[in-house]
């Protein structure tokens, strides 16, 4: 890697708009809380930036900052609190809603899907729910997966199926109750 300040602030510019949502996304599924996961996320370039500075080499840039994510994921599980349940209620949303255009209620509606797909995720097992969220929402590879969660491709492929039997358990669809279809003529 270049030690050029210039080479470097560019790197850092083309990474950053790359992948600080895929980022930020990954943060915010795992720890549920907007500010958190922004936190979080600005915390994972910085320790990128650092590393770019300090000429490191990466071979596999994505892997390695959803890597820096995860442990930090892992830190903040570490030192995180218990919150009171009182803590939690605030004051009634008092903001009203805007209308909705006609033209944008198939984007509410696959965004509502999506969520309840997202919201499915969050009730996997945990080693399930990283994998299959790494694959399917962030798009990454099973060998770069392997690289985030320090298992084997073969590992993270078992993850994965079986974390979509598990969602697939958890939005309601049964493969057994699929109608099949019948060769035989009537």
């Amino acid at each position: 890697m270049s030690t050029n300040p210039h080479t470097i602030q560019a790197t850092f510019n083309t990474i950053y708009a790359e992948q600080s949502d895929a980022i930020f996304r990954f943060c915010l599924v795992r720890v549920s809380d907007r500010d958190q996961a922004l936190d979080l996320t600005q915390e994972t370039f910085t320790r990128f930036w650092q590393s770019l500075v300090q000429g490191k080499e990466m071979t596999h840039t994505r892997a390695f900052l959803f890597t820096i994510a995860n442990h930090l994921i892992i830190d903040w599980y570490r030192k995180k609190k218990p919150v009171s349940l009182e803590g939690l209620a605030g004051p009634e949303d008092e903001e009203g809603y805007e209308p909705v255009q006609e033209n944008a209620k198939m984007n509410i509606e696959m965004e509502a899907e999506g969520r309840y797909v997202l919201d499915a995720i969050q009730k996997m097992g945990p080693s399930y729910r990283q994998s299959v969220y790494l694959r399917y929402v962030e798009g990454l590879s099973p060998p770069e997966i392997a690289s985030i969660l320090n298992l084997s491709t073969n590992a993270v492929s078992v993850r994965i199926n079986r974390g979509l039997e598990e969602l697939r358990k958890l939005v309601g669809y049964d493969i057994e109750s699929e109608p099949e279809l019948s060769h035989e003529k009537s």
